[in-house]
């Protein structure tokens, strides 16, 4: 596959990231394969009931996957599932999960074994995110983007593989280049405002790219893939009218991390929707080993008691 035989080393700051990305990602974001096919394989999608998410569970069912949907809202869930059977023929579930919350993961691994009956998780495509407008905490206490979009797969991740329902399967971390933007990430972070919201969702993201490279380091019987897929309007982000066009629609956004949970060949690769594989500069803040190993502890301790 064409795409996947690019390989970038991107610049090192975020303007000129999106000047090479955004402006030419309509042309250059690619269309996952419809081979090889899926059957008989379980596919867990979190935050799988809308945008992005709800695209990629739809391009798994296509392929044959049978798709459990990991969501806060049963209603969306429930209606993503509707279009996942009359669209694709496909077979999918809801199991109740919200990541800001960590005392919802062992009921939701639960539901998720009544209904897997035995079977292993085969993809898991840790999608779902959330970027704050305004300072929040979980029901924690940690601040809300680094709760959901890094801590709850965490736990998520850790707690499938004490279970023995991950072993020898791939793991998709969505994250996004504006990552680029921040140097560290932390449970504490405090802020005022939409941009102090942007730059925990930033925090948030370099923590994702930091525990895919702990994954992979920890755990090699694992296939880990990170991707950016794309700047899309998605709900996620602001999309102000004039720009719009810019933006990727969620179908095309979802391309990239269909080919990260479907494509041969993708083990331990940060794949972007227009550079392909993505060869990252040692200085750049995602290549610190030593902080992601010290992010890894942290959040083992935070995830300890549940």
């Amino acid at each position: 596959m064409e795409f996947l035989q690019r390989t970038a080393r991107p610049p090192p700051s975020l303007l000129p990231r999106m000047r090479g990305a955004i402006w030419r990602q309509r042309a250059l974001t690619p269309t996952c394969p419809d081979a090889p096919r899926l059957d008989g394989q379980l596919a867990l999608v979190t935050g799988g009931n809308a945008g992005i998410g709800l695209e990629t569970s739809l391009g798994l069912a296509r392929r044959g996957a049978e798709v459990v949907i990991a969501a806060r809202r049963e209603a969306p869930a429930r209606a993503a599932l509707q279009r996942l059977a009359a669209e694709t023929g496909g077979k999918g579930h809801f199991v109740p999960l919200d990541l800001s919350d960590l005392r919802t993961v062992a009921p939701m691994l639960d539901a998720l074994g009544r209904l897997a009956g035995g079977r292993k998780v085969d993809r898991l495509v840790a999608n779902a995110g959330v970027a704050p407008r305004e300072y929040a905490v979980s029901p924690q206490g940690h601040e809300l983007a680094f709760a959901t979009n890094t801590l709850g797969h965490h736990l998520l991740i850790r707690r499938l593989l004490d279970r023995g329902w991950l072993t020898g399967g791939r793991v998709v971390l969505v994250t996004g280049d504006i990552y680029i933007m921040e140097k560290d990430c932390t449970p504490d972070f405090q802020y005022r405002g939409a941009r102090g919201g942007q730059a925990a969702y930033s925090r948030s993201k370099l923590g994702t790219l930091w525990e895919a490279h702990e994954l992979a380091r920890r755990h090699p019987e694992l296939e880990v893939v990170v991707v950016h897929p794309g700047v899309v309007a998605s709900g996620l982000v602001a999309t102000p009218g004039l720009l719009r066009w810019l933006f990727l629609e969620p179908v095309a956004g979802a391309q990239t991390t269909l080919i990260a949970a479907t494509q041969p060949g993708v083990r331990d690769a940060y794949l972007h929707n227009t550079l392909g594989r993505v060869e990252l500069a040692p200085e750049d803040p995602a290549m610190d080993a030593r902080k992601a190993a010290a992010l890894w502890e942290t959040m083992e301790r935070l995830c300890a008691p549940f």
